[in-house]
């Protein structure tokens, strides 16, 4: 792979950490501030870290220090959200709750290391019959609850720590996929078994787990766009389960529900950045994508794939207007959603797209929704 941006590096740093050699001194076109600013934004400057170290030409003494500090940083979250899990299990288990675990909490496990596979959160399936009781346990301990989604629960116990009970795989997020994602997999508790040492843990089958975490990735990919860090769990995700999983039946739900585009790309990029397997296929988009994403998507990204959805129905010409029709002229449930005061406050629909413009729409951001709207063009 050549080396021609500061992105380029950051990914030649994680291929080096993964297999264990001896990194490229950092060409001097390259910068290490914007390096170490993109491996935070994709949470992998930690993993990156392991392959600085082996430099002999490192970043400044300041830089480094920073970024081997943001290395500690992720042994220390590890170690936090390890004992908050055990406590978290031993509460749900102490209270007769049945759960189960997907994304990072088993993800951690198929690295390395745990510590290096960074967490934002700690998931838990749930019930929908156990979340009044969960959320009593949560504020009984002093933690802050909130309801962002429907039969979900955001609980912080400190201000540096989140975790998230669902009740569902996949909730309906966009118009459309109930049918693709809920379809494919879900019903959680179907999809596992109680645990040998504990009957209110259920643990899932491999080929579930394994179809879950694919379908999780490429549902981010497709929203809003997911970054490295999804990409390194492909990598690490295949290791440890493609020859343990029914590839048959998972084969067929990606063909089923129309993923294998999307699943292609995304394994075609993991096989390039991290394997260095060169793609057979255009991966321009895909891979601008994942490198703009960050941890968790970008507003630009999720606006043109709805673009781009809607356009299924009635044209893209025609799903740009609408769009701009909602968002100069939003319903009034959608700005009570997004300001609460408004609501709070009682004020009218009139009054409230009237604040809402006066807050967001500047010169600038309507400069940039245009030039925006004319680069969107139909999937790559």
């Amino acid at each position: 792979m050549d080396i021609i941006y500061d992105n380029d590096y950051l990914v030649h740093l994680l291929y080096c950490a993964v297999h264990n050699v001896q990194p490229q001194e950092k060409p001097q076109e390259i910068s290490f501030e914007n390096v170490f600013t993109l491996g935070k934004e994709h949470e992998v400057a930690n993993i990156a870290f392991l392959s600085v170290e082996k430099l002999n030409n490192k970043p400044s003494a300041q830089l480094y220090n920073e970024w081997q500090v943001f290395y500690f940083h992720s042994v220390q979250r590890n170690a936090r959200q390890l004992v908050q899990y055990n406590e978290l299990t031993k509460l749900l288990t102490e209270n007769k709750i049945r759960w189960t675990e997907a994304q990072g909490t088993i993800t951690k496990t198929i690295y390395p290391t745990p510590e290096i596979r960074m967490m934002s959160d700690i998931d838990f399936i749930v019930d929908v019959e156990s979340l009044d009781k969960i959320e009593q346990l949560m504020l009984e301990r002093g933690c802050e609850v909130r309801h962002t989604h429907e039969n979900e629960l955001n609980v912080f116990p400190d201000k540096e720590s989140e975790i998230e009970f669902h009740t569902e795989f996949f909730a309906e997020f966009y118009k459309g996929s109930a049918e693709r994602y809920s379809g494919a997999i879900n019903h959680p508790f179907d999809c596992g078994k109680p645990s040998e040492d504990n009957p209110y843990k259920y643990v899932l089958d491999d080929t579930y787990f394994y179809l879950y975490s694919l379908l999780h990735i490429i549902k981010h990919f497709e929203y809003a766009g997911c970054g490295l860090r999804r990409i390194l769990d492909l990598y690490y995700l295949k290791k440890a389960y493609a020859d343990k999983v029914d590839s048959d039946y998972i084969d067929s739900v990606l063909d089923k529900y129309d993923f294998r585009e999307n699943y292609e790309k995304l394994f075609a990029l993991e096989r390039y950045w991290i394997e260095d397997i060169r793609p057979e296929i255009d991966l321009y988009e895909a891979a601008c994508d994942v490198l703009a994403s960050g941890n968790h998507g970008i507003s630009d990204i999720k606006l043109r794939n709805s673009l781009r959805r809607d356009a299924e129905d009635g044209g893209l010409a025609k799903a740009k207007r609408n769009r701009v029709k909602q968002f100069l002229f939003p319903p009034l449930e959608e700005l009570y959603e997004g300001h609460p005061d408004y609501k709070e406050k009682g004020y009218s629909l009139f009054k409230c797209r009237v604040l809402r413009a006066a807050e967001n729409l500047s010169p600038k951001r309507i400069k940039h929704m245009l030039n925006f709207f004319s680069r969107v063009k139909h999937s790559e």
